[in-house]
């Protein structure tokens, strides 16, 4: 399928306006352009397995944080953590 696409410059921005049947799933894309051509193309960028854990993470804790007195006994806490 073939269809023009509308371009808009703005702040020293260039946008791509896709049209209808073009629109891409996700909120960021993968470009690439042909050094030779000049062609871009854009393919939909997957989410990242580590954001979507990080988030359930994060989320978990929310929901239930973690103790004042968590790690508390271990000698050096800090210096734990970030070995994990």
């Amino acid at each position: 399928m073939i269809a023009t696409a509308k371009l808009d410059n703005t702040n020293h921005r260039q946008t791509v306006r896709l049209p209808a049947g073009f629109e891409l799933a996700g909120k960021e894309v993968w470009v690439r352009k042909d050094d030779v051509t000049g062609e871009l193309t854009l393919s939909p960028k997957p989410p990242s397995p580590d954001q979507d854990r990080l988030k359930a993470l994060f989320a978990l804790l929310d929901e239930a944080p973690l103790p004042d007195d968590f790690l508390a006994d271990h000698p050096n806490a800090v210096e734990y953590l970030t070995r994990l």
